[in-house]
């Protein structure tokens, strides 16, 4: 048997990677899995295992630089129609998790459930954003997370509820599990001062950062007890440094924008050559936020 004899409709083979990614960089994988389901998703993961054949998730590849090389194995992209769905009840609202952030924001806002709104402008799908904490100075994700149902590396599903679930700055304790829904904690609240104060709040972030230029959102984490990394990338004279199609942002220092044609190994030299900035004129090291596959 091949290793996806019957999964044919769902994997394609050298599919090229950069059109899923916010960059717009990466080249392709050696087999590009689309499941439809959870059975699926694990038959795919055993019959991986099986074969010693490594594999990978992806969402919406809004923190992420893929290789221009490409990837082996396998690469696994969650279907939207099935894994894209979200459903209110009373107080929460549970998301599969290839449904958009955004998405799930904008419905609770509607439905005047809080909790959501002040995660506005943070790109990527809920499963993503669950896994890596996504948040800004307004909000952390993990806060407001009451329980993920999740398929390990053996290709066991189960639920994992709050107790269970560890949440810090930009991590949490789900880094080795596909996460295929999450339920949202949410409080009741006034549609009209939601929506408004889901729109300051964006106003503010299109103000300050670079949200309609290709990009992978905030490069490196604030070092802790420190200046915002922005701010040391920024105080360091980085902004607008090139390389290559690569440059930092001239709006948010802890942005990399694509200008047009960036190869992987521009952002890699762009990312060696603000780290060792950074170090050399304030002794602190920053420590990557963005996914790097190679």
């Amino acid at each position: 048997m091949n290793l996806f004899t019957g999964l044919e409709e769902i994997v394609t083979e050298n599919e090229p990677l950069a059109k899923y990614t916010w960059f717009g960089i990466g080249g392709p994988a050696e087999f590009f899995v689309k499941p439809k389901n959870e059975d699926q998703l694990q038959t795919v993961i055993t019959r991986c295992n099986e074969n010693n054949v490594p594999w990978r998730i992806i969402g919406q590849g809004a923190n992420l630089l893929i290789s221009d090389k490409g990837i082996k194995g396998a690469v696994i992209k969650l279907d939207e129609q099935s894994f894209g769905k979200m459903e209110f009840n009373n107080h929460s609202v549970t998301v599969r998790a290839a449904c958009p952030l955004g998405a799930v924001m904008r419905e609770s806002v509607k439905e005047g459930m809080s909790g959501l709104e002040d995660l506005v402008g943070i790109p990527g799908t809920v499963g993503g954003a669950v896994k890596n904490n996504a948040g800004s100075k307004f909000a952390d994700i993990g806060t407001i997370t009451a329980n993920v149902r999740v398929i390990d590396n053996n290709g066991t599903i189960y639920t994992r509820e709050k107790p269970d679930l560890n949440f810090e700055y930009r991590k949490s304790n789900i880094a080795d599990q596909i996460i295929t829904q999450v339920t949202f904690e949410l409080v009741p609240d006034d549609p009209n001062r939601l929506l408004t104060r889901m729109k300051e709040t964006f106003i503010i972030k299109k103000n300050s950062q670079p949200l309609s230029s290709r990009s992978a959102g905030c490069i490196f984490k604030n070092p802790p007890g420190e200046k915002p990394a922005g701010m040391l990338i920024d105080r360091a004279c980085l902004k607008g440094k090139q390389i290559g199609g690569a440059m930092v942002s001239d709006r948010h220092a802890n942005f990399i924008v694509n200008r047009g044609g960036a190869t992987f190994d521009d952002v890699r030299k762009l990312i060696d050559v603000i780290r060792q900035t950074v170090y050399d004129k304030f002794g602190v090291e920053l420590e990557l936020e963005l996914e790097i596959w190679e």
